[in-house]
């Protein structure tokens, strides 16, 4: 069983409470709901129990200036006072006046801003202590305003971080930067000279962590090894960071503005050695979003998501299920000057999202072509993901030269093994070369069969232009690579799983085959088509194949299971869906997956799985040491059904999940006396009996 940690705190940003519910500050249509989705947060916060939030900045939306300013105060009020931990509050510059710059679209702070808000909020910068750790809040307006409170912040924080010993996080409004410490002073991050004085003292102090808001969207960066979570709001999404996604924005999501999949909160679980982050999305509650047209259909259907006992890093066990990176997740994409906040200049960012959804999955294991490791930008966000528990599996296609042998050797802590793509028929020089590359790199070597066109007959008039990689199960070619397993310092074998094929099965005989030969097997789980011209969007059979990807690497922690991949692929070859959409929220395959995990990582690491075919569907049997866990799959997305349940079980304790919502007895019930249970509308669903 997971051990508990010491504590639990949340962070919350950017709310912008109205003076009413129906208030009309704004042109969008989805602001009068900022309120509704406030009270929404406290009541997923009090379901969460931290010890305390913190409130990254900008509680109300009336600048200082404005006359419904001590109004809208009283609202954000009304809504926490339902909150059941302390609150800890962060001055933004909707609170306060914005930082001090030519550019800004509203008044800066001044002494008045400042006196308003200190007779409404309390002091602008502060600490505050909690089971041994130290929280620093910082006012940021303040940086760079040439006010007195600017110094009088500056030697306090000096003094104050210096002395504090143990954990320490720091809360800020303004990030000091969004996508670089180089980037220019823009709307959404810190000019100079302050930015560089906020980042010297970071490194200097060793901050555990950095939380900001103001961007109203999910980044993280790191600041000399120290992560910076910018935050989500409760309340709306900034519009012109959608630019930072490939698909285009349905007319509910206002331009991405209501994009509600993207309002999140975050805690934080603080363990003796480590700090475990978690983003909980706050889909609307029924009858939440009044307006019909504001609802994002995909996530209608849920509401505030449960949080799960979290994976943390380097701590007990982890699910070896891990997931192709095909998409780039590192790039940085310039921000149209957008005739709003910034009218003068392009910023610049990168879609986090990708990790967003990673993390909320239970995902930390990632499959990445060695170019991501040559490209310093790339190999500075993985080196950021692995302080966070996320590990690599580099593959390269030959064997690699000296210089990305020593690369990989220098990062070998971040990576789970080396895999070789190499042409075939095997050369005598490989076993030579394979023990090279394994002394000079200190990784697991795995190896994958290269083919293409013309290892393939051709049929017709038809000519596959293909290249592809990987044995099969059955490949009668395994029997050639025979007399060099024994003699190369190999660790795997790599296979694909074609679409087609069925994965619990064929993971089973990838084993076997690999475990014959002495090795282990790394498996490729396709969730495309064979043919790039055709797509695969049957979701239902997507689910299919997560769950049993993800049993097996369960029940197989010694072997490697990758799915292929990550988001949709909507262009180019092979069109088909991934767990999150190229908006980046989750598909139903994406929450099933999530809450898979949570119910498996709640108890102990699972034994056995026995699958059966049933007329309603399929039907796992989950072994685990205090008990057992059925997961069943429906044949069809509209089907209702009913299932027996074992005898033996009946008078334990039985649980029934909505794999698709990720709550309990959601549609899913269970009558132990008629020894029964039940499911709705097609959804996947899993009884744990124990």
């Amino acid at each position: 069983m997971a051990s508990l940690p010491s504590f639990r705190f949340a962070v919350l940003a950017d709310t912008h409470a109205n003076p009413e519910d129906e208030g009309a500050l704004s042109p969008f249509a989805s602001h009068r709901l900022t309120n509704s989705r406030l009270r929404h947060a406290v009541r997923q916060l009090n379901r969460l129990n931290p010890d305390f939030v913190v409130h990254v900045g900008d509680m109300v939306h009336p600048v200082p200036d404005a006359a419904l300013y001590p109004e809208a105060v009283a609202a954000f009020r009304e809504a926490m006072a339902e909150l059941q931990a302390p609150l800890h509050v962060v001055a933004g510059n909707h609170d306060s006046g914005d930082k001090h710059a030519a550019y800004v679209p509203a008044g800066v702070i001044q002494p008045a801003h400042l006196a308003q808000y200190e007779a409404h909020f309390g002091r602008p910068y502060y600490a505050f202590e909690h089971g041994g750790c130290h929280g620093f809040v910082l006012h940021t307006s303040l940086i760079n305003s040439g006010l007195p409170e600017e110094a009088a912040q500056a030697r306090w924080f000096e003094q104050a971080a210096a002395q504090a010993a143990g954990r320490k996080f720091l809360f800020l409004h303004y990030p000091p930067f969004v996508a670089s410490a180089d980037e220019p002073g823009h709307y959404d991050n810190l000019d100079e000279p302050g930015r560089g004085w906020l980042l010297e003292r970071i490194a200097r102090h060793g901050f555990d962590a950095v939380f900001t808001g103001h961007v109203h969207n999910f980044f993280c960066n790191e600041i000399a090894g120290t992560p910076v979570f910018l935050m989500p709001s409760t309340g709306f999404a900034r519009a012109d960071y959608a630019e930072v996604l490939s698909a285009p924005q349905p007319q509910a999501h206002e331009n991405g503005r209501n994009d509600v999949a993207k309002l999140a909160i975050l805690v934080v679980d603080v363990y003796p050695d480590r700090i475990v982050p978690q983003l909980l999305r706050l889909y609307p509650e029924p009858g939440l979003d009044a307006e019909p047209s504001l609802d994002s259909a995909p996530a209608a259907r849920f509401s505030a998501q449960r949080d799960w006992p979290r994976l943390p890093p380097a701590y007990g066990w982890l699910p070896t299920l891990g997931l192709d990176l095909r998409h780039d997740w590192t790039a940085l994409k310039a921000i149209p000057f957008s005739s709003m906040l910034d009218e003068f200049q392009r910023k610049q960012a990168r879609n986090d999202y990708a990790i967003m959804a990673l993390w909320e999955m239970g995902i930390r294991h990632l499959r990445v072509p060695l170019q991501d490791l040559r490209d310093p930008a790339a190999r500075q966000r993985m080196r950021l993901l692995a302080s966070q528990g996320n590990r690599f599996r580099v593959f390269a296609f030959q064997f690699p030269e000296p210089a990305a042998c020593a690369l990989l050797a220098e990062h070998r802590d971040w990576l789970t093994g080396l895999e070789l793509v190499l042409p075939w028929p095997p050369a005598d020089t490989w076993p030579d070369r394979l023990r090279a590359t394994q002394l000079a790199t200190g990784l697991p070597l795995s190896v994958s069969r290269f083919w293409n066109a013309a290892h393939e007959a051709r049929t017709g008039k038809q000519v596959k232009l293909l290249v592809d990689h990987g044995f099969t199960p059955d490949d009668p070619e395994l029997e050639a690579f025979a007399p060099l397993a024994g003699q190369a310092p190999l660790a795997a074998l790599v296979f694909r799983i074609a679409q087609d094929q069925p994965v619990a099965e064929g993971i089973d005989r990838a084993i076997h085959r690999a475990r014959a030969l002495g090795l282990a097997a790394q498996v490729h789980v396709r969730l495309a088509d064979d043919s790039p011209a055709r797509a695969r969007r049957d979701e239902a059979h997507n689910v299919r194949r997560v769950v049993e990807a993800a049993l097996a690497a369960f029940t197989h922690p010694e072997h490697a299971v990758f799915l292929d991949t990550l988001n949709d692929v909507d262009r180019g070859y092979f069109p088909r869906r991934g767990l999150v959409d190229n908006l980046y929220n989750p598909r139903l395959s994406g929450t099933v997956l999530r809450t898979l995990h949570g119910l498996l990582t709640e108890g102990v690491p699972i034994g056995a799985v026995e699958w059966q075919s049933l007329a309603e569907g399929r039907l796992a049997i989950v072994a685990l040491a205090d008990g057992e866990l059925r997961v069943f799959l429906p044949n069809s997305p509209d089907q209702d059904w009913e299932l027996a349940l074992p005898a033996s079980r009946l008078g334990e304790h039985l649980s029934p999940w909505n794999l698709a919502t990720g709550q309990p007895g959601d549609g899913v019930a269970v009558d132990a006396e008629a020894r029964r249970w039940r499911g709705r509308s097609g959804s996947p669903a899993a009884i744990s009996l124990r």
